[in-house]
């Protein structure tokens, strides 16, 4: 696993220089790095509240079905 995080961290910064040198402006690489970040977040956001809500469905058929089998 160290080695893929190695790798990526190669390649991100490999992709940077890349970036820097063929583009123009650096505003527009702020941008783009901006946007990827908010992807990311947003990306990550919805998974965890997908997670959450199977955690709790989970978690709320186990308490229903305890309550059946004891009263």
């Amino acid at each position: 696993m160290n080695t893929l995080r190695g790798l990526g961290a190669c390649a991100v910064l490999a992709g940077a220089a890349y970036a820097v040198t063929k583009v123009a402006t650096l505003d527009q690489v702020v941008l783009a790095i901006t946007v990827t970040i908010i992807a990311v977040s947003l990306v990550t956001y919805g998974a965890s509240v997908r997670r959450r809500r199977m955690d709790r469905r989970a978690a709320n058929g186990r308490i229903r079905s305890r309550r059946v089998t004891s009263g």
